[in-house]
Formats: structure tokens, C-alpha cells, sequence
């Protein structure tokens, strides 16, 4: 007989994600691995501008944002930077197939937007490095 594991405690307490990349593989990958760790009432943009009319009116909505840092007509900075304008206060996870350099500019811009930051991943994401992070939620 198979099981599926229980969601980690952690995933109860997130009820909403939004994941926002404009390569629709990337986005089915990350939204199994969602419904693989429990999370699953997941919403997807192909934009930060398609995010960001989802999220404009209630910003509350989403406790966790996946993002991509690099999206044409806005990036992940830019995203960033209009979430924290909008005034959302939930948890994000930045992933990207940019360098060490790239994440660590993030991340900092991240911080600096005083958002919850659970952490970095590099393309493509695993798993087990996604649930870590949102085990910190």
C-alpha cells in the first residue's frame, strides 16, 4: 500500500502561493513540487506584471511568492520593488539560473525590502531544497 507523506507542519500554515516565471516549464515544475510537499491552491504568472494584478488589490492573499529574477519587461528586482509598494507582507523564494553574485544581490534587495526571505535556489529546483526552505516558514 502507498501513502502519501503528510504535509509538513510548516505547509498547513501556508494556505496560497503564487509562482512567478515566464518559462512555463519552470512553472509546472514548481507547482508538482507545491502539490508534492501539500501546497495546493498555487496560482502562476508568466510576468511580474500578470503577479502583480494578481496580487495588486490584496496583497495578503499569497503567503508565499516564488519568483525569477530573470523575466523580460520586468525582473525580479523590479517585481520586488513593486511588491514591497503595493505592501505585501508574506514569505518569498527567489530562484534563478543566475550566479552566485546575482542571488547574492538579491537576496540583499530582499532584506533591504524588508521582505521574509526564506531563501535562494538555483535552477532547476529540487524537491528536498524547496521544502527545506519552506519548512522556515
Amino acid at each position: 500500500m502507498t501513502t502519501n507523506p503528510a504535509p509538513t507542519p510548516s505547509s498547513r500554515s501556508i494556505s496560497k502561493v503564487l509562482v512567478v516565471d515566464d518559462d512555463r516549464f519552470q512553472l509546472d515544475l514548481n507547482t508538482e513540487l507545491l502539490n508534492g510537499l501539500g501546497l495546493k491552491d498555487v496560482t502562476c504568472a508568466t510576468s511580474g506584471a500578470e503577479a502583480l494584478q494578481k496580487i495588486a488589490s490584496r496583497p495578503e492573499t499569497f503567503q508565499l511568492i516564488l519568483i525569477d529574477l530573470h523575466m523580460p519587461g520586468m525582473d525580479g528586482f523590479q517585481f520586488m520593488d513593486s511588491l514591497s509598494q503595493v505592501g505585501y507582507k508574506g514569505a518569498l523564494i527567489i530562484i534563478s539560473g543566475q550566479s552566485d553574485d546575482v542571488m547574492r544581490g538579491a537576496t540583499l534587495v530582499a532584506k533591504l525590502r524588508r521582505f521574509t526571505l526564506l531563501g535562494t535556489l538555483a535552477k532547476p529546483v529540487g524537491r528536498a531544497a524547496l521544502s527545506a526552505l519552506i519548512s522556515k516558514f
